[in-house]
Order: C-alpha cells, then structure tokens, then sequence
C-alpha cells in the first residue's frame, strides 16, 4: 500500500524498530518442525499435484 500522509509513511518505516532478545530467538526456534509448510517434495504426490497444475492449469487446481 502506498501512503501520501507524512505521518504514515514514518510510521512504516518505523518497522523495524525492534529487537529481538535469546528468549524471543528460543520461541522462534520452537516452531522450526524440519517440515516444509509450502509444498513438501518429499511426497511425490505434491510434486505430481504442482506438476499437473503447471501442465494443466486450468483442469486441475492447488
């Protein structure tokens, strides 16, 4: 989104004013599964599903 209010726009930017301390990374850390959340290749069914949907775009769906 794009903003014209000066106020605004120092707001967004003002994102990145945080910090984060060892208990935060451990929290974070915690939700690392080893499992992608996207698309798993490990299955072959998801790769065969994104590869129909690739060939075939309008008869299959994700």
């Amino acid at each position: 989104p794009k903003s014209v209010h000066r106020e605004r726009m120092e707001e967004n930017l003002a994102i990145w004013d945080f910090e984060l301390d060892a208990e935060d990374m451990e929290h974070i850390s915690r939700l690392d599964k080893n499992c992608p959340s996207m698309l798993d290749t490990r299955k072959v069914s998801e790769v065969r599903r994104v590869y129909d949907y690739l060939e075939h775009p309008v008869l299959t769906s994700l």
